[in-house]
C-alpha cells in the first residue's frame, strides 16, 4: 500500500504543471487507505443473566451437614467454592433451621388448589341455602307468592 501511496505523490508532484482540478480527476480514490477503522455504532446486546438457582430442602440440609462437619476454614472454603455458594446463604439457610422455619417460604400448590376448592363449596353453599326457600315452595304449589 505504501508503494502505491508513493507513485501517487510522485505523480502529483510531476503533474504541478497541471490544473488542480485536472489532478483531482486523475486521482485514484480507491487505491487509497485509511488506517483508523470508523468507530462502531451499533448497539451492544446486553448479556442475560443466569437463571436464579433453586435449591431443594434436601440439597440444603446436605450442604449444611458438609459444613458443619468441616474441621477449619480452608475445608468450608473449598466446600463453598465446590458448590457455587456464599457463606451469606449459609448462614441464612442456619437461621431458618435455628428459627424452625420451613425452607420455602411458598405454599406448595396442592394446598393452594384445596384452599380454593373450599372456598367456592362455601360459596355455593350460601347461594344453595338462598336459593331452597324458592326451591321448596314450588314443589307444593306452582305459584308460592298468591
Amino acid at each position: 500500500m505504501s508503494k502505491e501511496r508513493a507513485s501517487q505523490d510522485k505523480a502529483l508532484e510531476a503533474n504541478t504543471n497541471q490544473s488542480i482540478k485536472e489532478q483531482i480527476n486523475n486521482f485514484n480514490f480507491d487505491t487509497l487507505s485509511f488506517d483508523r477503522q470508523p468507530p462502531d455504532t451499533q448497539v451492544k446486546m446486553k448479556q442475560q443473566r443466569a437463571p436464579k438457582r433453586k435449591f431443594t430442602n434436601t440439597y440444603k440440609l446436605q450442604i449444611l451437614n458438609e459444613f458443619d462437619a468441616c474441621k477449619n476454614s480452608e475445608e468450608r472454603g473449598t466446600l463453598l467454592r465446590r458448590e457455587g455458594l456464599y457463606y451469606a446463604r449459609i448462614s441464612a439457610w442456619k437461621k431458618q433451621v435455628q428459627q424452625g422455619k420451613s425452607f420455602s417460604s411458598k405454599t406448595p400448590k396442592s394446598i393452594l388448589l384445596n384452599q380454593q376448592l373450599a372456598r367456592e363449596v362455601a360459596s355455593l353453599k350460601k347461594k344453595l341455602f338462598k336459593q331452597k326457600p324458592l326451591l321448596i315452595c314450588k314443589k307444593k304449589s306452582r305459584n308460592c307468592f298468591q
